[in-house]
């Protein structure tokens, strides 16, 4: 007889909402989405009288009955990854029809979590090229779109080189500013008729925080005051990171 996600035991239930939820925070989806997947999928397991409760650094899920199951993770990276989002989304749709184990199951979502990130050379490379587009768009001509590739080039690698060490979101931008502005104020020095303005814009666009300020957006549409709040605060913090950033160079250079 093929098992299904009602012959589970409501712990065993309770985990691999979790686990779907903490899979949906980390790649960047709405709060108010992680706990809609929770309740899904509790609900499909024969799980009515769930609470789910999500933030952007924790989640929370368990049953209001008298013999209570309540579990809780903890969520510090967060990132951005529509697919692994589409595929979890996927996952809760169709566990009525579920054709796993628990275990078979857990091995699954533990596979996806532990999925390897883009390369080195993939990142740095598309990060240039979105620079150097973006410097068009607003304006900018073939001079200003190669210092926007090599900035944005130079600083995304940057980046991945010190990521292992785990430096802020924060400290990550702000040092993302002050290489695209050193590179570009470099660039032109050789290249006189560059325009700086239209260069730097471009080479910032890949490290402006748009999903997660959108995210906090339909947060507070949701309701979800404390999530938008968070969200929208962090979008902020990290613009200001890059402005600092980008202030600090300019203002060695031009003081």
């Amino acid at each position: 007889m093929d098992t299904t996600i009602k012959d589970m035991s409501k712990e065993e239930v309770l985990k691999i909402a979790l686990s779907c939820g903490k899979l949906l925070l980390t790649s960047g989806a709405e709060t108010y989405r992680v706990e809609d997947t929770m309740a899904r999928i509790c609900a499909q397991g024969g799980i009515t009288d769930i609470a789910a409760i999500s933030t952007p650094s924790w989640i929370m899920i368990g049953d209001e009955s008298v013999d209570a199951v309540s579990l809780v993770a903890r969520v510090t990276q967060r990132g951005t990854d529509l697919t692994l989002i589409s595929e979890v989304n996927n996952i809760s749709y169709h566990l009525s029809q579920w054709q796993y184990t628990f275990s078979e199951t857990m091995e699954m979502l533990d596979r996806m979590s532990h999925r390897p990130p883009q390369s080195f050379l993939y990142s740095v490379i598309w990060s240039g090229l979105a620079g150097g587009f973006f410097a068009g768009v607003i304006g900018g001509g073939p001079w200003e779109f190669v210092a926007a590739f090599l900035g944005s080039f130079l600083s995304m690698a940057f980046i991945r080189l010190v990521r292992p060490f785990h430096p802020s979101s924060f400290w990550e931008t702000t040092m993302a500013g002050v290489i695209i502005c050193f590179v570009t104020y470099g660039f032109r020095l050789f290249v006189p008729q560059t325009i700086m303005e239209f260069a730097i814009g471009g080479a910032i666009m890949p490290y402006l925080p748009g999903m997660a300020f959108t995210n906090g957006i339909r947060d507070f549409m949701a309701g979800d005051l404390i999530s938008g709040t968070s969200r929208a605060g962090e979008a902020i913090f990290l613009v200001g990171g890059i402005a600092i950033g980008i202030a600090a160079f300019l203002g060695v250079m031009y003081l």
